[in-house]
């Protein structure tokens, strides 16, 4: 009779090495909320769904470089002393250190933003 030995570790036990983020109201998001989102070492990402009028914002010193797409919905992006109107399927890329506010403009509004918070210790962002 031989005798094996499972020695893989359980699944909760497992080191978790990614995250899912679910957007209020899709399959697996925990409550209808207005952000999901994640922090990982270098970067935070989150998907925001806000109302007419809601705001983001960000001050200069806690501002890193952001790429960010507006899913659906429109907003208005004050950053880095100039004004811009991005409507569903438009994009912008945010310079490190620049304050910005994100204004939803209409009924209601989602953004996907990337934020890299290495580039607020003057490093570049980039993988060595």
């Amino acid at each position: 009779m031989t005798t094996t030995l499972d020695l893989a570790p359980a699944p909760s036990a497992m080191p978790k090495h990614c995250e899912r983020i679910a957007t209020a109201g899709s399959p697996g998001a925990d409550t209808p909320a207005l952000a999901n989102a994640t922090r990982g070492e270098a970067f935070d990402m989150g998907l925001h769904r806000l109302e007419q009028a809601q705001s983001l914002a960000a001050a200069k010193d806690e501002a890193g470089e952001e790429v960010a797409t507006v899913l659906d919905g429109t907003f208005r992006i004050d950053a880095a002393g100039e004004t811009y109107v991005l409507s569903s399927g438009e994009g912008i890329i945010i310079p490190s250190g620049a304050p910005r506010v994100w204004t939803c403009t209409s009924i209601r509004g989602t953004l996907y933003r990337v934020i890299n918070r290495t580039s607020l210790d003057g490093g570049t962002g980039e993988a060595s």
